[in-house]
């Protein structure tokens, strides 16, 4: 009886925390608000490799969300959901029949969309004793984006800006332009699609001075759009595509150098002498070779240096001479910094800018001085940021906080040019906030560039039109295109203006107001995810680029196609985690130390303050009644209370010591992880490896492998002969799987059934028929 009295004693004390806990002022019901976050135990199962397929389209398309469910023990979900819109869904099993759940079960959820909207989505599964979510940062994902356009008409044109006239217009399809940029004069134009980088010369803009071509470029779709930019001269131009950022002469179309490693990079910058050049990386929170700021020389593809953030890098802006470095950050990390070129350590790293939503766009003035900054979603507004302190010199939010989604400001940083997917274009004096210039269209704004001298704004968006507005509005005119347009820039003399369609910049917030439902007559059905790997995809196809081996899980990739790339515990494979580590529950001790501690500090209170007499009556009419069988007395409690928080202390240590990664460096207070020797850095005929070098990565390693999707159109430089490469790609496996062992290949006693092995084709590795 008195230890039963003694266990409800203590459950009170304990339970007070939670009276003097406010609710989080981060807790939304909206679908697309802020989730609480889940508090990790060491009974979670995981979740990984999930996205959207499509990921973006028209509506009547059939889209499925994808995730696979793992538990280190073999335990099967409890349940499987997808939380859509803030309605929870079951998900069903891709393979009714896979019941491998230690390895990991791929589970679906279709969906045919009747409107243009927002959809968000997360997944959420439990075993019963913990849970874990995918597809959620600090709010739920968005997808797919619907788009009333096909996208099978982009473009990249010059424009008069006097007159109109278009004196250059290029075709570039499917391919989406994530980038135009004049040089200073308007004699060169650079811009880069998904699959191509251009050159045009506009004394002769019929054709492109010279093209450059990847080996497997940029999916078509998506929000890392890659980027170009041109320095003053025209002389230098550096562009992202793919997982690579390039530096070209404008001479010729052989790259200087190539950084291979970057990953998918959403804008690039260079600085006006073309001596410095920087680009801004997406990722992962958890990878500190992703989501990077990085800062190159022109000598070099090794960089000088590179900065992670917790969220992706959405843009970057480089000063005239380089010295100055501006950059901004998504969630859940939504700041905005400043870098000197000497150093990765910020100068200015802002307090967080917005609730939940990402800091889209960082320009900076030619001589670093200032900085304009946009900011999205229901935290729309534009702000003002001088290099000497971390506070805005002011800030403007936007007509019912509607995202700025494309800002731009001149060399001299007096005027700023922004516009919003509510369809507001601004000019500003950067001496106030309040705009000396205002218009309003019917349209979602996605580009916008202002003439170095502030004298006018070129904007475009939905409407499918680019606007040119002169700051006084004598001017207003418009010219039309068949898409959406995105990229837009002023040569620096006024004379022309550049631009480029698609759909990038609108990937994160639906871009009709008020759609109506209609009714789906046929549903359309994508291509399989398996003939997008074999590079079968036709118009419109979203996904081109995935290699399995190149240890990324990209677009169709999924655990049953490409485990090397997509299962983390494969042998093959990076690891994330160590299944065999023993972990003791630090952070469980860790809150029944603060929970005793505060027991404590509650109970002397009581105790010791006359303004919570009433309190210490009710509590001491309590332990009479209810607890007399224990005859506690306030000295006991406290010895109590202190020898647990003690107790708890220790054993939160120990939990530290115990859990301590191995391999985890120790760095200076304001220390960014610097590119590791040999495995960041790469020229142009290095190729990146997966466990020692012993595996193949895709293309480029000599082999054609048509079971992942090589062909001579994807890989000419593995398949010379597309038809012998095919034909023979089966027995080039099988000789590999003998002198190498590498996965994917018979003879390394794994059975691959995704990647072509059989009973019949090899015994060695599939005899017991799995």
């Amino acid at each position: 009886m008195k230890i039963k009295d003694l266990i409800i004693f203590c459950l009170i004390i304990l339970l007070s925390i939670f009276a003097f806990n406010p609710v989080s002022a981060e807790d939304k019901n909206a679908p697309g608000g802020i989730i609480p976050k889940l508090q990790k135990t060491a009974d979670d199962p995981e979740l990984f490799n999930n996205f959207i397929y499509p990921m973006w389209g028209p509506v009547c398309q059939r889209y499925t969300y994808t995730v696979s469910y793992r538990d280190k023990e073999g335990k099967p979900p409890q349940y499987m959901r997808i939380i859509f819109n803030g309605k929870p869904i079951d998900m069903e099993k891709a393979n009714p029949g896979d019941n491998n759940y230690k390895e990991g079960v791929r589970y679906v959820y279709k969906f045919v969309p009747d409107k243009i909207g927002s959809n968000f989505y997360y997944f959420e599964a439990s075993n019963g004793l913990g849970k874990a979510r995918a597809s959620i940062i600090d709010s739920p994902d968005n997808g797919p984006v619907l788009f009333e356009g096909d996208f099978l008409h982009n473009e990249i044109a010059v424009i008069d800006s006097k007159t109109g006239e278009k004196i250059l217009s290029y075709p570039t399809k499917e391919e989406w332009v994530g980038g135009v940029f004049l040089s200073d004069d308007g004699k060169y134009l650079a811009a880069k699609t998904s699959r191509h980088i251009y050159l045009f010369g506009l004394d002769n803009p019929k054709e492109p001075k010279w093209v450059y071509k990847h080996d497997t470029g940029s999916e078509i779709g998506g929000d890392l759009k890659g980027g170009v930019a041109v320095s003053g001269d025209g002389s230098k131009i550096i562009a992202s595509i793919a997982n690579s950022i390039l530096l070209f002469n404008s001479s010729s179309n052989k790259p200087v150098w190539r950084y291979n490693m970057a990953g998918n990079a959403y804008n690039v910058a260079i600085s006006k002498d073309g001596k410095y050049m920087a680009g801004a990386t997406g990722g992962t929170e958890s990878d500190v070779n992703t989501n990077l700021l990085i800062l190159w020389n022109e000598k070099s593809e090794k960089p000088l240096w590179q900065y992670h953030s917790s969220g992706n890098f959405h843009d970057v802006s480089l000063s005239n001479d380089g010295k100055y470095i501006a950059g901004s950050t998504g969630c859940p990390d939504r700041r905005y910094y400043l870098f000197s070129r000497d150093s990765n350590n910020p100068l200015i790293k802002s307090e967080m800018l917005t609730y939940d939503s990402p800091v889209h766009r960082a320009k900076i003035s030619s001589d670093g001085s200032f900085s304009a900054v946009g900011s999205e979603s229901g935290d729309g507004a534009v702000f003002l940021f001088s290099k000497d302190s971390k506070e805005p010199v002011w800030k403007f939010p936007t007509s019912n906080n509607s995202s700025v989604r494309a800002l731009n400001f001149t060399p001299d940083g007096n005027y700023i040019g922004a516009s919003t997917f509510g369809g507001q274009a601004y000019i500003f004096d950067s001496k106030s906030n309040q705009p000396v210039g205002i218009w309003t269209f019917n349209a979602a704004l996605g580009g916008i560039d202002i003439s170095d001298d502030g004298s006018f704004i070129v904007v475009g968006g939905t409407d499918n039109k680019i606007h040119i507005l002169s700051k006084d509005k004598n001017i207003n005119f418009e010219v039309p295109f068949e898409e959406y347009v995105e990229e837009i820039d002023i040569s620096a003399n006024g004379k022309y203006v550049a631009v480029g369609t698609g759909g990038s910049v609108y990937f994160f917030e639906t871009i009709t107001k008020d759609a109506k439902a209609v009714t789906c007559t046929t549903i359309t059905e994508p291509k399989p995810i398996e003939e997008m790997m074999r590079g079968g995809a036709g118009v419109g196809e979203q996904i081109k680029s995935s290699n399995c081996g190149d240890s990324k899980c990209a677009g169709p990739e999924t655990i049953d196609n490409c485990r090397v790339d997509c299962d983390p515990n494969f042998k093959g494979a990076m690891p994330t985690f160590k299944d065999n580590q023993i972990k003791l529950p630090g952070m469980l001790f860790g809150f029944g130390f603060i929970g005793s501690l505060f027991s404590l500090v509650i109970f002397t209170a009581l105790r010791k303050l006359k303004f919570l007499e009433k309190q210490k009556k009710a509590l001491m009419q309590f332990n009479t009644t209810k607890l007399s069988s224990l005859k506690l007395t306030g000295k006991q409690v406290t010895i109590f209370l202190l020898t647990s928080a003690t107790l708890f202390l220790l054993l939160t240590i120990i939990a530290a010591f115990v859990n301590k990664n191995p391999d985890a460096v120790k760095l200076k207070p304001g220390d960014q992880a610097q590119p590791a020797p040999g495995k960041i850095i790469m020229d142009e005929n290095q190729k990146p490896e997966l466990n020692g070098g012993q595996q193949p990565t895709g293309c480029g390693n000599g082999v054609c492998e048509g079971l992942v999707g090589e062909t001579q159109s994807t890989c000419p430089s593995d398949c010379p002969d597309e038809d012998v490469s095919n034909s023979n790609s089966q027995e080039q496996t099988k000789t590999l799987g003998d002198d190498q062992g590498q996965p994917g290949v018979c003879g390394n006693s794994l059975c691959e059934p995704a990647l072509g092995e059989t009973k019949e084709n090899c015994s060695q590795d599939c005899s017991g028929g799995n």
